[in-house]
């Protein structure tokens, strides 16, 4: 027999069967599955999934999330900070060394890659998950704010640690002056406080910064639910996150490491400034990004 017939005969084979099946479960019976005789075809393997499965397994996260007792929320919130603050100090150092600004921020992801495997909670991914969970129904407003504030809480304390201990690490406690990824680390904390200088105006540039970001930053959990794979996952999280730090957008995770160790180095940024012209209106503009656009806008147009 012919090679090109075989195809055709198993093709044949599976349609007769398919139909003796259907025949006999609309009459009440029941059919044995039938050997099928193994074929050379490749099996077609679809890595993609549909925004609407995509909104069903962020819900699902999303119950995961509210059930963590404080504790884990605490250490997964602690530890999270320094993977972003490790790939932020990456790109400062790139910068000192002559790399334009938006080509090392390209390589920004590689910190939220490690963390997002790892499990970590950053408060920023919560602002656009949890919210998800609550317009499912499967719990109240409470929760909700219960995870923001620990994970917030949490992601503060690992970004000032963080900051100290590479702080302390190259400049030997003080003793020599900070190198320069350091100094870069300092100019970006002063630039990232000159909201200060527009008044009004700079405090509401500030929260339009935090939602400019954080529309795309916490894109990056939701668009890990639309690959099957790892490498089709961090693909997809490298693309918002990629863009939101080459155009310098203000997030709120980041600068919890980057004010701290820009004050430690010298930068001429107080910490009432920090947090009055950048942390609060950032973290507020954070919050909006996420759950206007991401929370509510996309997950509801494609909630069954």
């Amino acid at each position: 027999m012919k090679e090109s017939e075989q195809p055709s005969i198993i093709l044949n084979e599976r349609v007769i069967q398919s139909s003796i099946a259907a025949e006999t479960m609309s009459t009440g019976g029941s059919v044995a599955s039938a050997p099928v005789k193994a074929s050379n075809e490749p099996t077609a393997v679809i890595d993609s999934v549909s925004p609407i499965q995509m909104g069903h397994d962020l819900v699902e996260d999303a119950t995961k999330k509210k059930k963590f007792k404080v504790g884990q929320i605490l250490i997964r919130g602690f530890l999270c900070t320094p993977f972003l603050a490790y790939a932020t100090a990456l790109c400062a150092l790139l910068v000192s060394q002559g790399w334009p600004t938006a080509a090392a921020g390209l390589l920004f992801p590689a910190g939220y890659v490690m963390l997002s495997i790892l499990g970590l909670e950053m408060a920023t991914g919560s602002f656009s998950v949890m919210p998800m969970g609550l317009f499912a129904g499967r719990f109240g407003l409470g929760s909700v704010i219960r995870n923001w504030s620990w994970t917030f809480v949490a992601n503060l304390i690992g970004g000032v640690f963080f900051a100290y201990l590479l702080w302390f690490s190259l400049t030997k406690g003080g003793a020599v002056e900070p190198p320069g990824v350091l100094t870069t680390l300092a100019h970006l904390a002063e630039k990232k406080a000159s909201y200060a200088g527009y008044g009004v105006n700079g405090w509401f540039a500030a929260i339009g910064m935090g939602i400019l970001c954080n529309w795309l930053v916490s894109l990056a959990p939701v668009f890990a639910k639309g690959s099957r794979s790892v490498p089709g996952k961090v693909m997809l999280m490298w693309l918002p996150l990629a863009t939101f730090f080459s155009l310098g957008f203000e997030h709120a995770v980041v600068n919890m490491f980057v004010f701290p160790i820009g004050i430690l180095s010298g930068a001429d940024v107080t910490i009432s400034q920090w947090w009055l012209w950048n942390q609060i209106p950032v973290t507020i503009g954070n919050m909006l990004g996420a759950v206007i656009f991401n929370s509510t806008l996309w997950y509801r147009t494609h909630r069954a």
